[in-house]
């Protein structure tokens, strides 16, 4: 997929931080006096306050992308009175982000352990949702979690062929997958089998009761190296607290500048 914001985005990464709806105004504001890109997760029961929300970003030429955090609406439920509602709360969603930022939002399938998944529907969904994301110029991501079905790669990988969707790696998910956990893959491993169709990645080191940020490139150099050698220059730092993403940023650039990658007083 060559299109405009690809290209952009061919050399230096952009370092985005993620804020969701229930965070406005005041984490918005501080993303924004500290240089971040921004990732936007809207409130799927009022998906008209997207274009206010991230106004200032857009009239200040900061990149927006979105992700789709809608853990009650699972398109891939074996209930189909279930996943026909959470079809339509996607459509709402891409047609509510539709002109504002960069085209590109992430979903999920399996957010709540709870739903059972219906794998075929859940391909036939997203699908569906990625012809209609495309008629709008809009570029459709299946993001990997730490459990369920799409904390395999395989599943990933095959869904996001057969239904045309994009891929956004999730680094935190991976390592802390039990796959990963019990050595049974890398996180390296897992990266090469979705490197094909990666748009998008999301940065910090492990999931547990939360996010943990990095102390050091041990775990994270070796993606980041992977990472420079695909097409893949959004980086989403999920980092709620704020000293933390400040300085996973600063050993991002640190370890960039140490490869040589950025160039001499450009911006991530």
């Amino acid at each position: 997929m060559e299109d405009n914001w690809q290209a952009a985005l061919s050399y230096q990464p952009v370092i985005a931080l993620s804020a969701r709806w229930q965070t406005y105004p005041k984490r918005f504001q501080w993303i924004r006096e500290n240089g971040f890109a921004l990732e936007y997760g809207p409130n799927p029961d009022a998906l008209t306050q997207v274009a206010r929300h991230i106004d200032r970003f857009l009239k200040e030429g900061i990149p927006v992308r979105y992700h789709g955090f809608f853990p009650d609406y699972e398109i891939g439920h074996i209930d189909d009175s279930v996943s026909e509602r959470a079809v339509q709360l996607h459509k709402s969603a891409l047609q509510a982000i539709h002109g504002l930022g960069q085209p590109v939002i992430t979903v999920h399938i399996g957010l709540n352990p709870d739903d059972e998944i219906d794998a075929e529907k859940a391909v036939d969904n997203l699908g569906y949702l990625v012809d209609y994301a495309s008629s709008l110029g809009i570029t459709l991501c299946l993001e990997n979690l730490r459990r369920g079905p799409t904390s395999h790669p395989e599943t990933v990988t095959t869904w996001a062929e057969k239904s045309g969707t994009m891929i956004t790696f999730d680094v935190g998910h991976a390592v802390s997958s039990q796959r990963v956990v019990d050595g049974e893959l890398t996180v390296i491993d897992f990266l090469r089998m979705v490197a094909p169709r990666l748009v998008e990645a999301h940065v910090y080191e492990r999931e547990l009761d939360r996010h943990y940020p990095p102390t050091d490139m041990a775990v994270l150099g070796p993606v980041i190296d992977f990472l420079l050698e695909t097409g893949c220059r959004w980086w989403t730092l999920e980092l709620d607290n704020y000293s933390e993403a400040l300085d996973t940023r600063d050993l991002l650039v640190d370890y960039l500048k140490k490869r040589n990658t950025l160039v001499p007083g450009e911006s991530t």
